[in-house]
């Protein structure tokens, strides 16, 4: 399937996207990092917390970046931007209203791999882009799409299940998605959602997680 764009309007849309809204795409690497903190260390009411920021970084992506930016390029944006906004509504459902997205702390390859993932969403994937000869703000910063996608699938990974497989959906129409986009438009860093989606089906078990976590991961 040929695109209607190519790898420099995308780049244009990065760079009118910075230009237009930083530091806001800078703080939105700061709420990612809370985000982290709330699921890795016992702290009140967490859980919740940490969902709803979860929730508000994918409403961002889905209103600001694909409604606003990336629908110039095609009207496709349009229903990314619906399926993003669907993806908040779901975390906030299933996360904050439920209470049933419950972050611990294990000594397991699942965690390290959900360390991993985020490690390279918020670190490894700028540094890459940089490497490459991308520099600001013709950049994809944190909170497009890709990105936060690979950090949504980091942060399930430290997760208790069992959880609703909903929440896992929308992410892995994307990264299908995004894969493509990345394949046609040589956007090489993104080429770690199809690893992400991966580790996610494959080490996310169906059953409960071993009763070894502490008293405050209902918190």
């Amino acid at each position: 399937m040929a695109l209607a764009f190519g790898t420099s309007d995308v780049i244009e849309v990065f760079a009118a996207y910075n230009e237009a809204l930083w530091p806001a795409p800078a703080a939105l690497s700061l709420v990612a990092f809370v985000c982290v903190c709330l699921a890795m260390f016992p702290i009140q009411g967490r859980n919740r917390i940490a969902s709803l920021l979860l929730a508000s970084l994918w409403l961002w992506a889905g209103v600001v970046y694909q409604f606003w930016f990336f629908a110039r390029l095609t009207p496709m944006g349009y229903l990314f931007a619906l399926l993003f906004a669907a993806q908040a509504a779901l975390i906030v459902r299933v996360g904050v209203i439920r209470g049933e997205l419950q972050f611990w702390m294990h000594d397991g390859s699942r965690h390290l791999a959900g360390i991993l993932l985020i490690f390279y969403a918020l670190v490894a994937y700028p540094s890459i882009s940089a490497l490459i000869g991308r520099t600001f703000p013709s950049t994809p910063t944190f909170g497009v799409p890709c990105p936060l996608t690979i950090f949504t699938f980091g942060l399930l990974l430290l997760a208790r299940a069992p959880y609703p497989r909903v929440l896992f959906a929308i992410p892995m129409v994307w990264a299908v998605v995004g894969t493509f986009l990345a394949m046609e438009l040589k956007i090489r860093e993104d080429l770690a959602l199809i690893v992400a989606a991966a580790l996610v089906m494959t080490m996310t078990p169906v059953d409960d997680d071993p009763d070894t976590v502490d008293a405050d991961a209902r918190s």
